[in-house]
């Protein structure tokens, strides 16, 4: 058997890119969570702060310092983006994942069913990538134009 070819292999390379996918959607999710509520948090605690001990700047300026680091990091680090995308892609390969578990088309050829998982689990993760770069590019775009 050629390498890459041996029984079990496209649907081990689904099975990873699948769980992959997952994980890292999860992760994102979380991390754009946290920071979301966290950001929210804080920004409702400066009030309050000067609310509570109006001689006291020092406590309102770490507390707005903070939700400035939150708001950059999720602008740097795009999670809520990633979180879609990586959600769309884990979807995509688990919809190819069935079909060809279930043998329907395109996998209902025993032959070339496993060439066809690798080719749409392959396109997928390219299309994924090709997003990201979009996001990327989007952002050193939009931090060139808050430079001038």
């Amino acid at each position: 058997m050629e390498q890459g070819h041996e029984p079990g292999y496209a649907l081990t390379v689904a099975d990873n890119s699948f769980h992959w996918y997952r994980t890292a959607a999860i992760r994102a999710r979380r991390l754009y969570r946290s920071s979301e509520i966290g950001a929210i948090v804080l920004s409702a605690f400066v009030p309050l702060s000067i609310a509570i001990i109006p001689s006291n700047t020092i406590v309102p300026a770490i507390l707005g310092s903070v939700v400035v680091v939150v708001t950059g990091l999720r602008s740097v680090f795009h999670w809520h983006e990633n979180y879609l995308r990586f959600s769309r892609a884990r979807e995509a390969v688990e919809a190819e994942r069935r079909r060809y578990r279930s043998g329907i088309a395109p996998y209902s050829d025993t032959v070339a069913r496993d060439g066809i998982l690798i080719e749409a689990v392959t396109r997928i993760e390219q299309e994924e990538m090709g997003q990201w770069l979009q996001v990327a590019a989007q952002s050193r775009s939009d931090q060139a134009k808050q430079s001038i």
